[in-house]
């Protein structure tokens, strides 16, 4: 079967080698059994940590299907936002408005089934309870991490403390790459809605030379002999104008005229000096 130090004899006719053999033997058999116990111990762990996950898994699940609120506290708000402060451009994340975190909660609401609904009743009516819950675990001074926590809950609905827990750093980039978009789709509508005004006022600025073109063909030397008539209609303005609707109509011209802006210097100059002589 093997080798049994109690029958090993160094030499003939020499005696057994017996001097510590059997509590060597008994001690390795206490070892054995020890071990033994301990494996089954780590199995009998390793099952009940299994067991463990499985009901947390059945416990998320259960509160995402079945509308379940999830318990949250100003502690766990604070642990997120400790964690999310972990990542590198943490800093970078601005509450807005327009284009911070407070624009993105705007945003998202946006394609929410409701948008006239706020944060917290879109979540109470997708997990009943939540809502309230949020507002009561936000309450205090505004802050980056603060809002962070609210932008997730606008982004990941009834899962956003699944996200904020396990994968807080993932929350942060998300959260960036989303700011980027908004930021972008806003610096575009920015460029169209300036050129939409540019249009507009040289299309106004075209009518009023037109009108005032008009008005000296058919006055003639009259209308010469009116200088304060005649910076009137290079306004596009009829006479009695206040001097509120001279100083809008001036701002509004003086956008599409300004030699700084590609306008036509001369016809700036001649809208300055009307202006002047309106209000001098």
């Amino acid at each position: 079967m093997g080798f049994d130090p109690r029958r090993w004899r160094p030499s003939p006719g020499g005696r057994p080698v017996t001097a510590n053999v059997e509590a060597l033997l008994a001690e390795n058999d206490a070892l054995r059994r020890e071990n033994n116990a301990l494996q089954r111990e780590l199995r009998a762990l390793q099952q009940q940590l299994e067991q463990g996950r499985q009901q947390a898994r059945r416990q998320v699940h259960s509160r995402v299907t079945n509308s379940a609120a999830p318990g949250l506290t100003a502690e766990q708000v604070e642990r997120w936002s400790a964690a999310m402060a972990c990542h590198p451009a943490w800093s970078t994340l601005r509450i807005g408005p327009p284009d911070g975190l407070r624009g993105l909660v705007e945003e998202l609401r946006r394609h929410w089934w409701n948008p006239a609904l706020s944060l917290e009743e879109e979540l109470d009516r997708r997990s009943p309870g939540l809502g309230g819950e949020l507002a009561a675990a936000l309450r205090g001074p505004h802050s980056r991490g603060r809002w962070a926590v609210r932008a997730a809950f606008a982004l990941y609905g009834p899962r956003a403390p699944e996200w904020l827990g396990e994968e807080p750093l993932r929350v942060v980039e998300e959260l960036r790459r989303r700011l980027e978009q908004l930021e972008g789709r806003q610096r575009q509508g920015r460029r169209r809605g300036t050129r939409t005004e540019n249009r507009t006022d040289n299309r106004n600025q075209h009518r009023s030379e037109h009108r005032s073109k008009t008005h000296s063909k058919t006055t003639g030397q009259a209308a010469d002999a009116d200088p304060r008539r005649q910076a009137l209609q290079l306004l596009g303005l009829e006479p009695g104008a206040s001097r509120e609707a001279i100083k809008r109509a001036y701002r509004r011209l003086a956008k599409a005229h300004h030699p700084d802006l590609g306008g036509d210097p001369a016809a700036f100059h001649r809208l300055d000096a009307a202006y002047r002589l309106l209000l001098g």
